[in-house]
This record gives structure tokens, sequence and C-alpha cells, in this order.
């Protein structure tokens, strides 16, 4: 008889081929064909049947995500599409020009900032930050003359990297800067400065879009959360506990908020886009005869949270049985933890209650799985922004 042990695959909770992926380089190429599926997703629910044991790797993980350690935050800065006078930004490499200008002025603070290039070198003071912005120019200018780039390509790509509440600012921005050697050095300039005037201590990285190889850099999903799993193992190393769980692995249905309507919130505003998405619940309470409509997503999400309530009570059911105290422990904080996964009402849905509150309709249903809209953008990984990271300064 064998005495092999299966392991407990918990790939409905996050993508642990990910996590063995952090040395490949980040972004730039684009896949052929549809989606593929994930390795080993076929037999997955024969194995975790048969699971018996679970890897350290997905036991320190799943430790760190019971227990609430904080979660990484990695955002793309999208430009602007419209100029301070709402009238739209034409991109040219003029219009590239000013926002890369702009942009390099914002993340030194005018020069009040320290900036960091790729080459270690540090950049004090307006006149030294220009000099970044000129080499850059010069070489985009470059990629124009050699087919590599266009009026129309975008000269920078902006991330932004933080941690919620309080947090070693220093460490931070050498995670980062570790983060950066890694994935982008030899491949990408860039630059990065540390902001510690915020709620949140933040570090934007701002890469020339078009690189060595005369590639563009096209960060995707998966990119972003490759950078967040690497963001967390490089605080880690440094003394900061961090994770870079997906959303649903903690049962959060909705996406951050992009950054004008944070802005216009913290201001004491109504964001327009609040007006849009009532009236759209409005359309579909009205056409449904008072019932909001069950979307194909509502009933996706609620599986997907279904499959990671399983994986959890599965891990707990592994754990109970172990000899360790401290997995037996660990076992009754994941039950704990699973039990608190049951909601998945939407922002949809909560609008449709509102109006049903306010007699605008007959029923409105009151089911989990009603809804799931959620603020429209970006491909935000990330819990606890600085910046919010939506428009591009």
């Amino acid at each position: 008889m064998s005495d092999f042990k299966s392991e407990l695959g918990f790939q409905d909770c996050w993508d642990t081929e990910a996590n063995r992926k952090l040395n490949k380089p980040a972004g730039g190429s684009v896949d052929s064909g549809g989606r593929k599926p994930k390795s080993g997703t076929e037999n997955a629910d024969r194995s975790s049947a048969q699971a018996r044991t679970i890897s350290a790797a997905d036991k320190a993980r799943l430790a760190r995500v019971v227990r609430g350690t904080p979660e990484v935050m990695v955002k793309v800065s999208k430009p602007a599409k419209n100029d301070k006078s709402g009238n739209p930004i034409k991109v040219s490499r003029a219009s590239e020009a000013v926002r890369a200008s702009e942009h390099l002025a914002y993340i030194s603070r005018n020069g009040k900032i320290e900036v960091e290039n790729d080459r270690g070198e540090a950049f004090n003071g307006r006149q030294q930050v220009g000099a970044i912005y000129r080499e850059w120019m010069e070489k985009h200018d470059e990629d124009r003359r050699e087919g590599s780039a266009t009026d129309r390509t975008r000269i920078t790509t902006s991330i932004v990297f933080s941690m919620p509440g309080t947090v070693n600012a220093e460490a931070m921005k050498d995670a980062v800067r570790a983060l950066a050697r890694q994935e982008f050095q030899g491949r990408h300039d860039y630059a990065m400065a540390l902001h510690t005037d915020t709620h949140h201590p933040h570090v934007h990285l701002t890469l020339r879009t078009v690189g060595e190889d005369g590639q563009k850099l096209n960060l995707r999903k998966a990119d972003l959360q490759r950078l967040r799993d690497t963001f967390a193992e490089k605080l880690r190393t440094r003394g900061i506990e961090a994770e870079s769980t997906p959303r649903h692995a903690r049962g959060v249905t909705r996406r951050g908020e992009v950054t004008p309507v944070y802005k216009i919130r913290q201001r004491g505003g109504k964001p327009l886009a609040d007006a849009r998405k009532m009236r759209q619940v409005r359309r579909d309470l009205d056409d449904n005869g008072g019932r909001l409509p069950q979307k194909a997503w509502d009933d996706a999400l609620i599986a997907r949270r279904n499959r990671v309530m399983a994986t959890y009570d599965q891990a707990a059911t592994i754990l109970a049985g172990s000899a360790d105290p401290k997995d037996r422990d660990l076992a009754r904080e994941t039950k704990r933890f699973a039990a608190r996964l049951t909601e998945t009402t939407t922002q949809r849905a909560e609008l449709a209650r509102s109006l049903a509150g306010q007699g605008a309709t007959r029923s409105v249903p009151r089911g989990r799985g009603n809804a799931v809209d959620s603020p429209e953008r970006q491909q935000d990984l990330s819990k606890g922004s600085p910046d919010r990271g939506g428009r591009q300064r």
C-alpha cells in the first residue's frame, strides 16, 4: 500500500500556479486564442475529495488569510481622458510629453521628494528630475523613428504600491525596489518615489512603456496578480506581514471605487455614477414586475463562493485531524472564517432594496445572489488604496 497522501488544492481560493512564476518577467506578450484552462482543474474535485494533507505554503497562506493579514495594493494608474476643463485629450507626442512631465513632477512633489531610477541613481530637485524626463523623451523619439512607438504610444506606465494602515515606509520602498529589479530591470527604464504625506504610505513606480527590446508593456490581470504576490513576498522577507489573495478568497464581492468617485465622496459630493446605477436598477425593476432579474454573473458569484467555502471546510477537517495543536487551532479559525463568507449581496441589490424601502417597487428579492454590478473600471487587485489609483496625474 502506498504512503502517498494527496494534498488539498486551493485553486478555487488563489492561484498557486502564479506563486511558482514570481521570477517570470511581467507583462508585454499577447495571448493567442481563448482562455486556457488552469492545469489540474479537470480532476480538482476528485483530488480534493481524496486530499489528506495541506502543503506548507498553502497552510501558511491560509493562516495569513483567516487571521486577517493586511492585503497589499497594486494598481495601474490610467491616464486622464479629459483635461481640467472637461475637454477630451487627443493623444499625441505633444500631449504625452506634457503628461510625462507633469507625472514626474507629481511623483517628485515638484522636486521636493527624491526619485530613484532603474540604475539606482537618486534625483533631487526639479532640475535633476527633469533630466529623467529629457532622457525618456529622447528614447521615445528614437522609438518613434525605429517604429517601436507612434504618436499615440503612451510614454509611461504608472503603478502604485501600498499597504493599508501603518507600515515601515522605507521597508516598503525597499520591497518595491527589489520587485522592480526582479521584474523590469534591463527591460524597461523606470523611476520610483515614496510618498508619506497621505493616509497610506505608497510608492509610485513609473516605467517607460516601450522596452529595450522594442516591446510595449501590457500589464494584464494575471500580471497584476503576480506583482501583488511578489510585492507581498518582498514585504514578508522584510518583516512586514502581507498577503495578496484575490477578493473572492476573502469573501469580498466588490471592487474598490475609482479615483474620481472616491474623491467626490471625500468632498461630500454625490457622484454622477450613483445616479446612473440607480436609473439602471430602476429600469430593471420596472421591466421585470418589481423584481431584480437574475444575471449570469449572479450565479457565477454564488458558485465561486460555494467552492471557496467548501475548500476552507475541507482544509479545516484535515487540520482538525492533525496531531499538531497549532494545526487544530488553525482548523477552528478556518471554520469561523468560512462561516462569515455567506454574504454575496452586492451594490446592485442594495440599490434595489433602497428603492423598495422608498416604496418604488412592489417586491425586491433579498436573496444573496441578486446583483453583482460593481463599480466599473480598472485592474485593481487590492485592498486599501492611497490615491485610489484611477486617473493619472
